[in-house]
């Protein structure tokens, strides 16, 4: 039996095999060579990877799942470039993002063509189950558009709430993490019951990922995590962090956050010192506290679902998120 960073491995391969095979054309140029470029650095590859163990969870094979779980990464890598031009992210996986490679014309056209080229994919899956996961798949990614669309409104106010923020993430990361696991399952032919806790484990899991997400920003480092350090308090986005120190924050630590953010954010102190008001008001703990939360709910999901390898390994990924450093 193959070990879980084998699988993982393995799985990840196979995926990427698939995704160099989708972007054949050559002219335009200025269309098919950025599409590739999104496509050619793989990142964690979370979601499609989901998709095929919960497949395989329910008692169905990868082989039938690929192509949704490309599907799944290339809708993804959909969402990354247009995000990175509405967040002015200079980096993504560790290199220069579409818009700041070409520029910003150039990034949303090839953004708009990877999203036809996940819906292409998907249309290569089983013809049975393709009108319920046609369905699923456009909810979805309409609910992820809501979810960006929410936090671009959030930025720079100080009126929204931890209630507010969890909608916004529900829709935004959690929404694809819980259609990954959700169709994954229905192409393995699960029942209803075990569709329904996959789709619970993926919603769970996009929400604590998100949160991971929020304190990486401010604790991770920039060449591990491929992308700049701070960029979310730079954006002014009302990420998990902030608003927990705003509600918890005495009146002293609240005019010293005010502060802090007024300055300039590109300075590396200043972020420490975001980070250090962040550890006083117990904003740090208090994200740890919500991830662990939601871990244990996704792990309680799992239940549903027959032991096997499969199931084995969605319990070792979870340990594999809490754990990431990027």
């Amino acid at each position: 039996m193959m070990s879980f960073d084998q699988t993982i491995a393995q799985l990840n391969q196979a995926i990427q095999k698939r995704l160099a095979s989708l972007v054949n054309q050559e002219r335009p140029l200025s269309l098919y060579e950025p599409m590739r470029y999104a496509l050619a650095q793989p990142g964690k590859q979370l979601r499609p990877v989901l998709l095929l163990l919960c497949a395989e969870a329910v008692g169905g094979t990868r082989d039938n799942a690929l192509d949704a779980a490309a599907a799944i990464e290339v809708v993804h890598n959909f969402t990354l470039v247009h995000d990175d031009i509405m967040d002015h992210d200079e980096l993504r996986r560790g290199r220069q993002t579409v818009y700041r490679r070409w520029d910003e014309n150039v990034a949303i056209l090839a953004g708009d063509a990877l999203l036809v080229l996940g819906y292409q994919l998907l249309s290569q899956t089983d013809p049975r189950l393709l009108p319920v996961l046609l369905k699923i798949f456009s909810k979805s990614i309409l609910e992820i558009c809501e979810g960006q669309a929410l936090d671009k409104e959030f930025e720079g106010r100080e009126n929204i709430s931890l209630a507010d923020y969890f909608q916004m993430i529900e829709k935004k990361t959690g929404r694809l993490f819980e259609l990954a696991c959700e169709a994954g399952a229905i192409l393995g032919n699960g029942t209803p019951q075990q569709i329904l806790a996959c789709k619970q484990f993926g919603a769970q899991l996009g929400r604590a990922f998100q949160l991971q997400d929020d304190l990486l920003d401010v604790t991770g480092d920039e060449k591990t995590i491929g992308k700049d350090v701070g960029s979310d308090l730079k954006e002014e986005k009302n990420t998990f962090l902030m608003i927990h120190a705003r509600s918890h924050a005495t009146p002293q630590q609240r005019e010293q956050l005010q502060e802090l953010c007024a300055r300039h954010l590109q300075e590396q102190e200043t972020l420490q010192e975001i980070i250090s008001t962040f550890s006083e008001i117990g904003t740090l703990t208090a994200a740890q506290r919500e991830i662990d939360a939601s871990m244990a709910d996704a792990r309680k999901q799992l239940q549903a679902l027959p032991a096997s390898a499969a199931k084995s390994n969605l319990e070792q990924l979870i340990q594999k998120i809490v754990t990431r450093n990027k």
